[in-house]
């Protein structure tokens, strides 16, 4: 299996987009489960697949607009 460390910062990235530590609020966001997410917020190798698919997931969520709450 290819595993990857993912980078501190990604991690960061990731948790200024999280809603929710629930397995349903982390598969939503960034298509990951808690014990996945457990994994990356302490430094272990994950899946490069897994690491692939949150980078394009950040990237998108990075790019979009964001809406004001008086939207």
């Amino acid at each position: 299996m290819n595993l990857v460390h993912v980078e501190p910062e990604m991690v960061a990235r990731m948790q200024r987009h999280m809603d929710g530590r629930t397995d349903e609020a982390l598969n939503a966001r960034f298509g990951i489960s808690y014990n996945t997410w457990r994994k990356l917020a302490v430094g272990q190798p994950v899946r490069a697949s897994v690491a692939s698919r949150l980078l394009s997931r950040l990237s998108a969520l990075e790019t979009e607009p964001r809406s004001s709450a008086h939207d």
